[in-house]
């Protein structure tokens, strides 16, 4: 049950969730049952944690109970943001203004999340990613760390487009580690984009990218390779 608060104004806050001390906690926040926070999160305006699945009456998404969400030390959740129960925020990690992370997803250590982009359930994102503004990262999309994915990136994972057999999975695209994918990219599903490479701005990536390839076009084709002087020093 959430219950009023006098931590912050207009906060609501369920009962058994322990808030640490050094919690800093804007107006009208919203935090549900089992949520765990870790030391020194900042929780902007209008925030939402911990809010309950819920499904639309044909999704087959996993009706399991999810676990609590979990926010780790020194998180910044802002403005109306909304993060979903069985989620789980890593330490530093920054989710932008009306960003929407739901369950099942992970979101490793320093990582960034973009005013208004959504993470569905079942992503994966590693350390030290960089999702920019408006971007959608479909349900079972992996990120590894060091990624720099640019405003209004679009991933999918359904190749049928809502008509897919029952036993069929969906399938997103895996990003892997210090690869770059340029503003307004669609990524189709189950491509594959390899570590250090780069897909140029309004690309269509229909197949994969190989490592250390630039490619762009629709559909993205390779170009050249990614020179020595622009990978990311390690």
């Amino acid at each position: 049950m959430l219950r009023a608060s006098d931590r912050a104004p207009g906060l609501a806050l369920a009962d058994g969730v322990v808030l640490p001390h050094d919690v800093e906690i804007g107006a009208n926040v919203v935090i549900h049952p089992g949520t765990t926070l870790g030391a020194g999160v900042r929780i902007q305006d209008g925030a939402v944690h911990g809010k309950p699945v819920a499904h639309g009456g044909r999704s087959r998404a996993a009706r399991a109970e999810p676990p609590p969400l979990v926010v780790g030390d020194g998180a910044t959740i802002c403005a109306g943001a909304v993060v979903v129960a069985g989620a789980a925020i890593g330490p530093g990690v920054l989710i932008g203004d009306q960003a929407y992370v739901r369950e099942r997803s992970a979101i490793g250590e320093a990582s960034t999340v973009g005013r208004g982009t959504s993470i569905e359930n079942d992503v994966v994102i590693g350390a030290r990613a960089r999702i920019q503004t408006s971007c959608y990262i479909t349900a079972f999309t992996e990120v590894e760390d060091d990624v720099f994915v640019a405003p209004c990136v679009a991933t999918t994972n359904d190749t049928t487009a809502g008509r897919r057999g029952r036993d069929e999975p969906l399938r997103g695209p895996r990003l892997r580690r210090a690869c770059r994918v340029g503003g307004g990219v669609v990524l189709l599903p189950g491509v594959e984009v390899g570590e250090e490479a780069f897909v140029g701005a309004g690309s269509v990536v229909t197949r994969d990218v190989a490592p250390r390839s630039l490619a762009y076009g629709n559909p993205a084709r390779h170009v050249r390779d990614v020179a020595d002087e622009e990978l990311l020093a390690t």
